[in-house]
């Protein structure tokens, strides 16, 4: 997957060698490392492509040939989130959490993988389900738990409901709270 061609200015990006036309790839790498991380000046979009352009770089290149990077921003680990998922959901979540934190204040985020207590080692085991990662964060007054699972790649949110309110109450505490173990998804829109 390519950069997010709606990305703000100062995002950071990296250069990769992926598609492309006929020697867009030789060209960029004549001005660009490959594998080094770039930080975004405005990106042109038009009809059938889209060109980037680069802080400290006066000609722009094909969207193609970047990812987006995610850094931690306001005490949540995007990259960590990103590593364990995909942009999809780490975007999804980035921009719950940024209307929330627009008026609230982040207290705790934990980031964790419900392997709903199978050993992948175990060779008396029933076949694992695929893990699922779940990600909490507690701003004032708000609880809210997104999971993503790895197998599907379906994921959803809830913000503070009845059925987790002791999560809540261990997230306030600072303790990392019990997984859920049932996940509800969206319906897929084709």
């Amino acid at each position: 997957m390519s950069m997010n061609i709606r990305g703000p200015k100062g995002s950071k990006v990296r250069f990769v060698n992926r598609g492309g036309w006929d020697g867009e790839y030789e060209r960029a790498a004549e001005v660009l490392e490959h594998g080094k991380v770039y930080t975004i000046k405005r990106i042109n979009v038009y009809q059938s492509s889209s060109e980037v352009f680069l802080e400290g770089i006066n000609e722009g290149f094909n969207t193609i040939f970047f990812e987006d990077v995610y850094e931690t921003e306001d005490g949540i680990d995007y990259g960590r989130i990103r590593e364990l998922t995909n942009v999809p959901f780490t975007e999804y979540v980035k921009d719950k959490i940024k209307a929330a934190l627009a008026w609230r204040i982040l207290e705790h985020c934990f980031i964790s993988v419900d392997d709903f207590g199978c050993d992948p080692n175990d060779p008396d085991a029933d076949e694992p389900d695929a893990p699922v990662i779940v990600v909490d964060v507690k701003v004032r007054g708000a609880l809210y738990t997104f999971w993503y699972n790895t197998d599907s790649r379906e994921y959803n949110h809830s913000i503070l409901g009845e059925d987790v309110v002791n999560r809540y109450l261990a997230i306030t505490k600072g303790h990392r709270p019990d997984l859920p173990g049932v996940y509800v998804y969206n319906p897929t829109e084709e």
